[in-house]
Formats: structure tokens, sequence, C-alpha cells
């Protein structure tokens, strides 16, 4: 799913996503009786799956919302294509008939929505909602999946995101801030105060049925937004390239964890908590390349090393780190450590190319240069990392990631991915 999807919209993804299997087996079964393939089925779905998130039907606003929209014509015809293709080059997918695909497109275009509708109602999203005109709209909002918890006039919006904010502008008892956008002066409001605040602001300009069957939805809005198709296709290419990579590299998973366990106790993977896109924070998964004991062994080499203490307050790492095992020097001299964050990329949390995932303490480094990488995920591999590592000083580190940000293209990104295996061979700041 979306980098910028909260765990219930993945959640609701999920469940439509599901339910479209469902459909497509039992309109197979019914209007294709003598089919045996179980390859149409999965391609099918995986085409479907695929084109409605480059339409962009997986957004944070849209989430799978079918219906009589662009989005939902676009994904139906890019899907019909698409298989048509597939058929063409792979015998194995059988031909549908006309009366099949007249059958999802009305399942898609009628039917869905209501499924949609359902869904958000049993697992909505805690939000405040700011408007001056809540009295019919909080119902509303309730069928599309926000939960307001909370209903403010839009004059007293930013006093109360000051008052819920910590003091990093992270604004964590919402998922998200829904603003009903009736006029050019909310509009300002809304972009200025998405600049400012650390959470995902949602601007309605229509509270009607007609408007969420046909559009136009929610809008996100964001300085650093996530979506387009350009961001929609850096996600599809973080999913592909870490699902093969993880079946590829599955066979030097289990070699590795073998030799962790028999190089010294404890346990195969290492979890870290980093902070994500808008400060949230996640679990970063490596291989365990330390002794069990390697935090009081730090501090017993603060206590009795200036050196190393100062090296580490610099770096939050240690160059020579004698609480590094034989087989953790050898997974770090070659980055093999950090491949179990494909899982977060898989998950969301991460992407493949990004700003480094940092720690709670090291905000203020990057407070006094910029914090625009908590505007978008953090990469397992980014500027910093084709850039020398940490043969570079902080401050370069920082100004990377914020170049990362305001430069972002999608060639970029596959420019940094093309220099990471040079980078991993040569192991230059690797340690």
């Amino acid at each position: 799913m979306s980098g910028n999807l909260s765990g219930s919209d993945r959640t609701l993804v999920a469940l439509e996503l599901l339910f479209l299997v469902f459909v497509i087996a039992i309109l197979r079964l019914v209007l294709v009786p003598y089919s045996a393939s179980v390859t149409t089925l999965v391609v099918l779905w995986l085409l479907m799956a695929a084109a409605s998130y480059v339409v962009g039907e997986f957004e944070t606003t849209a989430r799978a919302n079918y219906g009589l929209t662009l989005r939902t014509q676009a994904a139906f015809a890019l899907t019909y294509v698409g298989y048509g293709g597939v058929h063409a080059l792979w015998s194995w997918c059988e031909p549908l008939r006309v009366r099949f695909w007249l059958a999802l497109w009305v399942y898609l275009t009628l039917l869905a929505p209501v499924v949609g509708l359902l869904l958000r109602r049993a697992v909505p999203q805690r939000v405040l909602f700011a408007t001056d005109f809540h009295v019919a709209k909080t119902g509303l909002l309730r069928w599309w999946g926000f939960e307001c918890t909370e209903v403010v006039p839009i004059a007293e919006l930013e006093p109360r995101l000051r008052l819920r904010s910590d003091a990093n502008r992270r604004v964590p008892d919402f998922n998200l801030i829904v603003v009903d956008t009736v006029d050019l002066r909310t509009e300002y409001l809304v972009s200025r105060l998405a600049q400012e605040y650390f959470v995902d602001f949602i601007g309605v300009r229509s509270f009607t049925m007609s408007a969420y069957l046909l559009g136009p939805h929610p809008r996100h809005v964001s300085p650093y937004s996530l979506d387009g198709i350009s961001r929609r296709l850096k996600r599809v290419i973080d999913l592909l390239i870490s699902g093969i990579a993880l079946v590829i590299l599955s066979p030097l998973f289990l070699a590795v964890a073998a030799w962790i366990k028999l190089d010294s106790p404890g346990p195969v993977f290492y979890r870290h908590r980093r902070l994500g896109r808008n400060m949230r924070p996640f679990w970063l998964y490596k291989f365990r390349t330390m002794h069990q004991d390697a935090d009081k062994r730090l501090q017993d080499i603060l206590a009795s090393d200036p050196e190393k203490r100062r090296e580490f307050e610099q770096n939050f790492k240690l160059k020579d780190d004698p609480r590094v095992t034989r087989c953790g020097r050898f997974l770090r001299r070659f980055s093999i450590d950090e491949l179990p964050q494909f899982f977060n990329i898989i998950a969301g949390q991460m992407s493949l190319v990004g700003p480094r995932p940092i720690v709670e303490k090291e905000i203020d480094y990057y407070r006094d240069y910029s914090l625009l990488l908590f505007r978008v995920p953090p990469g397992a591999t980014g500027l910093w990392q084709v850039s020398g590592r940490t043969d570079t000083t902080y401050q370069q580190r920082v100004e990377l990631d914020t170049r990362y940000v305001r430069e972002w293209t999608l060639l970029l990104d596959i420019q940094i991915i093309l220099k990471t295996f040079p980078a991993i061979l040569g192991r230059r700041g690797a340690y």
C-alpha cells in the first residue's frame, strides 16, 4: 500500500481487495462455468489491484473508493487492456467474454461503492473536523470513514492544533485533520498549517452523496504530497523490487540467520525505534550484528572513553565498535544487515530510496537545518548512502537528506538505486 496510508487505511484497502477476489471468483464461476485455471483469477486480480493503485484509488482520500469516477473507469480500462495483453502472451490465461467484463464493470461502478461505505463505517479513522457548519456533515463523514472525535470552528483550528501538538509539531491524538474548505481564505489557512504540522490534512469541498460517488473526492493537502502518478509509480517500484528481492534472497536470509545464531547468543533480528513520515514511530528491522548486552557495553564504553563518547555523540555510532560480533562485522561491511528492511518497505513504513530514518533524539540536529525529511517515508538507501555514508559529516548528511526531498524525481530514485550497488561493493563508509 501507499506510504501515506495509515494502519486503518491499509486494513480497508486489504478488505476491499479481498472482497474483489471473491467477486471475481463468483463472476467467473457463473459467467465462465467451464473455466478451470486459477491463473486467470490471480492475474485478473493482480491487474485490477495494480491499475487501481496507479490511477490513485488507494490514496488516503480515496482508499479503493470505486464508483462513477474517472479513476474507477481508468482502472477498469487498464485492467481490460492489460489482461488482453497477458492473454495474448500466456495461454494459461483464458479468454473472458464481454458479459464477464460488463458484470465486473457494474460491480465496480455501482456495487463496490456500497461495499466501501460499509467497510469504512466499520473501520473509521479518528479525525479533528474543522468547519463552521457541521450539523449535517459529521454523519456523512462517518459514512466516509472519518470519526469526528472533535469538531472546531475553522477560526479556532490553528490555536487548537497548537494546543494538541507536541514540541515537534506532531498531532498524536488524530489520524487526520479534515477541513471544510469552502473559500480561498480557508484553502490558504490549510495550506499554511500543512507546512507547519506533521499530520495529514484533508480538504473537503462537497458533502453530498453524489460527490462521494461522482467526485470530487476529499483531497490530500500537503507541501510535499505523496499523491500523483510519479509517487505511485515509486511505490510500485518499491513493492516489485522488495517482493522479488525477498524471494530471490530467501536462501541468503536462512544462511545469515543460521550464522548469527551460531556466532553469538540472541535473536536473529534486531529492531530499533525510528521515525517515519510525519514523525510517526515504527520498528526498523535489521539482522542482529551486536552482542545481546550491547546497551550495557555502550554505557561502559562511553563512561570510560571520552574519545568514543565524543564520536558517538557526533555520529550516533562508533567506527571500531567493540559491541559488534564477528558475524556482524561482515554483515555490516556489505550492508547485508540492512536486508530485512524490505519487510518495512512492503509494510509501507519505508521506501527503497529516501532520507535516512533517524531516532527521536536526532530531531534537534535536523531542526537547525530542515525537517523536510519527515514529509516523505524514509529510505533503505538514499543520497547519503551513495555519497560516502559515515565518511561524511553529520551536517552533510542532513543537507543530503533535505536536498533529496526538495529535488525528488523518479529518475533520481533510479539513479540512486543504480549507485547503491557499487557503493555496497566498494564498502565506502560502511562499518
